[in-house]
């Protein structure tokens, strides 16, 4: 079954000839055949909703090849719309039937000054002058450093009011408490509605059977409080090791858990613009994907006002300076390299996507949105979103996708009227069924861990290491290591550079096969020619914070060189035992060397050591080198509870024969309650051969050890 969520969430039900002309309360069928559904804004060249168009006037094609449309309708008010309760009042609480189509408004400020602010706020505030439409709810988010919920979705003006209030009139850092006493709030909903939200989740039009329409609202605050919730922990997930990117994972969440819901889905994302650099370019496409295949349209709206500033001008700057530095060394070749030579590359591809503006306006239109900038007055912008959330078309047709490679596929939607104007997606990537959330990079390494037996085009490394207990989970990380040798380098003779670049994938499983965590990311280099051959010398290493309940796991793990397209993976079984009841000790690690680090970053890093990151190796073998040496990396958790100090026992063995022990003194423990260490050996005082490391520490009546083999190589 193939999932190609646009607008409706919905794919075909039935064969197409039975739904030429579906009914109005058939919005979202549950689908046993391939169908993508597409919804269209069509204005006049004045800027009216045209609402008579014919299915004969639509003609779709998908990467330039024409599409059999196989349903066509306007969704207006009226067909979308179903009050729950008939006798209900009408100055109490709307009741909703979820079994009809939804209009979700996700209301989103980031990076507003204060005239900013002031623009946001009074087109937002003249948004919610008037009484919402039947089945209209609105949430209001903002984005710092993370993303952060101020309203949950809701058809209460003044609870909306009181959010856009805040969200424009405060700063970031006051909205981290209130955000987090939602959070709990939310919480507590869904956990009071545990079993009704048990049983609509298995009813969710779109990812089971159909619903009923006597669905009570309880039911659906449940679905909002899970969404919300969805929301913010998948943004917890993606940005804890990527502040820098929480614009687009923010989007990203927000986009992604409105794809359980039908409807008209809209963002409008209030902001000063999108910065996104060459190597997050990938995750803009990806974020553009997962809302076309979600049904969600971004309208973003640059709060500057009137901006009398060229919004080339960044773009024009950097790209000059690239092109002066690109100058200055072929004219003195024989002069020492400087900073901005070397990033030359970088910078011109970076000038590219320098004008915020224009990225920003790519993202809306890419999602079925548009663009509103340079204007002081965004009320009437946001008059016309309010029309696209209330009335659109929806066409429908059967894609013919005969291989999910993950590549784009674009999608152009032509009317045979002169003088309009089509608002629609860009196009979606051609993803493995029940794939809807991952990056566009992923599918083939998704393709990879599906091959039997598995690929192994070139070695690489995958493991997860124990660190301290975490109440009923433990602590773990991890950890990708890739030999850059591996990799192909494609020469860039115009640019004297190597192109390489590298994509992970890395899921952990439980025993029921389920996904428990995850994790990706997508590097791509750039190499200087004469530094090419260091650069292959190293190796690309990934850590990742995983807390996990005892049990037994399975790591699947795929890489792939995109360059050369060739991949390697890998399936290994993780053992989680229950936490040990006395002192604790990591696993070991063999440290492959030590990069600086800001003491900000390092709470929640269990590799972290006096103002340094060790980087640890997982090929445990050491290369014989005069005067070198080698050294393991491990954390002493003590008891809090026993005042006796631990002691720590080091013996290394060589073919079974003890070879030498030694017991150093413990430092005291941080404060986060452990000892980070680092055991230091000679390699004067080893031979080349197969060693053991066992590592033993004791606090009063407890104790704890580890082992770890290594090679040293002549």
């Amino acid at each position: 079954m193939i999932w190609l969520f646009f607008s409706a969430c919905a794919l075909a039900a039935q064969q197409p000839h039975k739904r030429s002309e579906p009914a109005a309360e058939q919005t979202v069928i549950r689908a046993v055949a391939q169908e993508v559904v597409l919804d269209l804004i069509v204005r006049d060249k004045k800027g009216k909703l045209v609402l008579d168009l014919k299915p004969e006037e639509i003609e779709v094609y998908e990467d330039g090849v024409p599409q059999k449309i196989t349903a066509f309708r306007l969704v207006s008010g009226p067909d979308a719309a179903r009050p729950g309760s008939k006798g209900a009042s009408s100055a109490g609480p709307k009741q909703l039937d979820p079994t009809h189509q939804l209009r979700l408004i996700t209301l989103v400020y980031e990076g507003l000054d204060n005239e900013a602010r002031r623009l946001a706020r009074q087109a937002s505030l003249d948004l919610l002058k008037n009484d919402l439409e039947e089945n209209l709810y609105l949430a209001v988010f903002v984005i710092g450093e993370q993303l952060r919920v101020l309203q949950p979705f809701t058809n209460d003006l003044a609870l909306l009011r009181k959010a856009v209030e805040r969200a424009t009139t405060s700063h970031y850092p006051q909205f981290v408490a209130e955000s987090e006493a939602i959070r709990k709030q939310l919480e507590a909903v869904q956990g009071e509605s545990k079993a009704v939200a048990e049983a609509t989740t298995t009813n969710l039009p779109g990812r089971g059977q159909s619903g009923s329409s006597g669905i009570a609202a309880s039911s659906m605050n449940a679905r909002f409080a899970q969404m919300t919730l969805n929301m913010l922990n998948l943004e917890e997930n993606l940005t804890r090791t990527q502040q820098a990117r929480s614009s687009l994972f923010s989007l990203l969440s927000l986009v992604k858990e409105q794809s359980i819901l039908p409807g008209r889905k809209t963002v409008i994302y209030f902001t000063r613009g999108l910065q996104v650099p060459e190597n997050m370019v990938e995750h803009l496409n990806s974020t553009i994907g997962a809302a076309n295949r979600a049904g969600v349209s971004i309208y973003g709206v640059d709060a500057r006002g009137l901006a009398l500033d060229n919004q080339n001008a960044s773009s024009l700057s950097m790209l000059e300076s690239a092109a002066s530095a690109s100058r200055r060394q072929q004219t003195n070749p024989d002069e020492s390299v400087t900073p901005e030579q070397v990033k030359a590359f970088d910078t011109a591809l970076s000038s590219i996507h320098a004008n915020t503006q224009q990225t920003l306006g790519n993202l809306s239109s890419s999602t079925g949105g548009f663009l509103v900038a340079n204007t002081n007055d965004l009320r009437e912008p946001l008059r016309r979103i309010h029309e696209d959330v209330l009335t659109y078309y929806e066409v429908f047709y059967a894609p013919q996708i005969s291989e999910y490679d993950g590549r784009f596929r674009k999608v152009l939607v032509k009317v045979s009227r002169s003088d309009v104007k089509v608002q629609s997606r860009s196009g979606y990537f051609a993803l493995p069924p029940n794939q809807d959330s991952m990056f566009a990079y992923e599918a083939p390494l998704f393709q990879a861990l599906n091959l039997d037996p598995l690929p192994k085009a070139f070695s690489y490394h995958a493991a997860v290491l124990r660190f301290r207990k975490q109440e009923d989970k433990q602590e773990h990380s991890l950890v990708l290591e890739v030999p850059l040798k591996e990799l192909t380098a494609t020469e860039d003779k115009q640019n004297k550079q190597y192109r390489t670049r590298l994509s992970v994938l890395a899921l952990l499983k439980n025993q029921q096969g389920e996904i428990v965590d995850r994790f990706s990311r997508d590097f791509p280099f750039a190499v200087l020619g004469d530094k090419l051959d260091e650069f292959r010398k190293r190796n690309f290493l990934q850590t990742y914070p995983l807390n996990l309940p005892p049990g037994r796991y399975t790591l699947e793990s795929a890489v792939l060189d995109r360059e050369g397209q060739k991949a390697s993976a890998r399936r290994v079984s993780v053992v989680v035992l229950p936490p040990h009841p006395g002192v604790g000790l990591s696993s070991l690690s063999l440290v492959r060397r030590m990069e600086p680090q800001s003491p900000e970053a390092s709470a929640a890093n269990p590799f972290y050591f006096q103002q340094n990151q060790v980087v640890p190796t997982l090929d445990n073998s050491i290369q014989a080198l005069p005067g070198g040496g080698f050294s393991f990396y491990f954390v002493v958790y003590p008891l809090a509870s026993d005042a006796e100090k631990p002691q720590v026992t080091m013996e290394l063995s060589q073919d079974g024969t003890s070879i030498g022990i030694v017991s150093p003194q413990l430092p005291a423990a941080n404060e986060r309650g452990a000892i980070p260490y680092i055991a230091s050996f000679p390699l004067a005082n080893f031979h080349p051969g197969q060693y053991e490391l066992r590592v033993v520490v004791r606090q009063g009546a407890s104790a704890t050890q580890e082992r770890t083999s290594f090679t040293i190589n002549p």
